[in-house]
């Protein structure tokens, strides 16, 4: 008996040891080991002298893209006037951008014609470092305004100016890494959202193009919340020019970042209603701090023929505002106390 359980006992050991090393991939191709070791999937067991400081693995992300509105037409008023529409977007955009992203810890993930999509990482054991949401806000707003500054100059030189809409998302999880030879190209599900939350409908800008809107971001909801949820897409309609939404998920991950101060704001020149808004400081990569001013409204159901609103959900949006009462107000209000 004492034969026959030690023998069980040892093929049972053997299996468990059998199905253990068959998990095991041994590899020593260095593509394989650079995909691996870029997606947190690789076990090194080095010796002491072979140990070499590398950055800590990736723990979430923000992903941020930038929308040209109008690039078409763009394009072809410069080249009626015999211009090279890359050396607008290149020199106006592009460049400028590319020059204020370290103050972030922003990395180009990459650019699709007209847009950029940036990524900013969050690394296990760095909190001093963990304020990826409050930075890309932060970044979103310089971007904006180093876009106008070459705007003023381009209206003086009778050229087309860029307008930007701009969607931040921040995903809880590293992203996914692959290469085409040494480039790193991110897979995340962000991007997709930022696609949304940066886009404008254009029926909602020829709409609004006419009027003078206090804000540069609206969204609304033109079917009804039960197919929405059905779907589980983003089936919202957004007007953003020079706009820059930040997702509820954002918001949340801002707020555990930061303090973030309410503010309800009376602006009778903006709108009649009170205007909600949440403001605070982050440490930019520097050690400079820069505020960021945060608008909270909901989301209304509308009738598409007409926009007419039927009624107001209970969802909520949220814009990274650029607005200058509002900047004035909330910093008045945090002065005074």
């Amino acid at each position: 008996m004492k034969s026959l359980a030690r023998y069980h006992r040892d093929l049972e050991n053997f299996k468990l040891l059998k199905d253990s090393i068959a998990c095991i991939n041994l590899t020593f191709e260095e593509r394989i080991i650079k995909i691996s070791r870029a997606n947190n999937t690789l076990y090194e067991f080095l010796l002491p002298h072979e140990l070499v400081l590398g950055e800590k693995p990736i723990i979430n992300h923000v992903i941020i893209k930038a929308d040209v509105r109008g690039s078409t037409d763009i394009v072809r008023q410069m080249n009626e006037k015999g211009l090279n529409p890359a050396s607008n977007f290149s020199l106006n955009f592009f460049n400028p951008i590319a020059e204020i992203l370290s103050q972030y810890g922003a990395l180009k993930v990459f650019i699709e014609g007209d847009a950029i999509i940036l990524s900013i990482y969050e690394h296990a054991d760095t909190p001093e470092n963990w304020y990826s949401v409050a930075r890309a806000c932060g970044l979103a707003v310089n971007m904006l305004h180093v876009v106008e500054r070459y705007n003023i100059i381009n209206k003086k030189n009778n050229l087309p100016q860029l307008v930007l809409g701009i969607g931040i998302e921040h995903c809880n999880s590293p992203p996914t890494f692959f290469f085409e030879g040494d480039n790193r190209i991110v897979i995340s599900s962000a991007i997709n959202k930022v696609d949304c939350l940066s886009g404008c409908d254009k029926s909602l800008r020829k709409l609004f193009s006419a009027k003078k809107m206090p804000f540069n971001l609206y969204v609304f909801q033109k079917i009804p919340e039960k197919d929405i949820t059905a779907t589980g897409s983003d089936l919202l309609i957004r007007y953003n020019v020079r706009g820059i939404e930040l997702t509820a998920t954002g918001f949340k991950k801002l707020s555990e970042e930061i303090e973030l101060e309410l503010i309800e704001c009376k602006i009778p020149e903006l709108q009649k209603e009170k205007i909600k808004i949440y403001t605070g400081k982050f440490p930019m990569i520097s050690g400079k701090y820069q505020r960021i001013v945060i608008r909270e409204d909901y989301i209304p159901e509308v009738n598409p023929p007409n926009m007419s609103i039927i009624r107001m959900t209970s969802q909520k949006y949220y814009e990274v505002c650029n607005n200058e009462k509002i900047n004035e107000y909330s910093g008045k209000i945090l002065k005074d106390i």
